[in-house]
């Protein structure tokens, strides 16, 4: 495991603002993880758990949902990243876009950047961009944005 990177406030991310925060370590996308995945949302579609099945299909193995990815993020986040002193509240995100599927047995990465910081009249708003990716493949297989919104622990 790396080394958390420590963000303590506005400053912290101000000073990071359009530089990636980070990417995480290989996390590999097993077909348990895949199918657990897909048992707790009720999506039991064949190409998810018909191994032989799949493998004859376009995309040659179990694939996962494409709101697979999008739920890994914040514990992945957190793998990645310690807040101090502050509370946060995701807002929601403007955009998520799946380029291609992720297999059962994808290396998969997390870059995470911050994109815009924005000051309100109570705390502030971190606009984050991310992409998943499989290891040694440039293109990502899922992107989008989140916003979240922080407060000092003191307010």
């Amino acid at each position: 495991m790396t080394d958390k990177l420590v963000i303590s406030g506005l400053e912290d991310f101000q000073a990071r603002e359009g530089e990636l925060l980070f990417t995480s370590p290989p996390l590999t996308a097993s077909k348990d993880m895949i199918q657990g995945f897909c048992r707790s949302v009720n999506q039991l579609d064949w190409f998810h758990f018909d191994e032989e099945r799949a493998a004859t299909s376009p995309f040659g193995a179990i694939v996962a949902p494409g709101m697979f990815t999008l739920s890994l993020i914040h514990s992945v986040y957190f793998e990645n990243v310690e807040l101090r002193g502050l509370r946060a509240l995701f807002l929601g995100s403007d955009r998520f876009r799946i380029l291609r599927p992720v297999k059962a047995g994808d290396q998969l990465s997390l870059r995470f950047t911050v994109a815009r910081v924005e000051v309100r009249e109570e705390g502030f708003a971190v606009h984050y961009d991310f992409s998943w990716h499989v290891n040694g493949q440039e293109q990502p297989v899922t992107l989008g944005n989140f916003i979240v919104r922080y407060w000092s622990e003191q307010d």
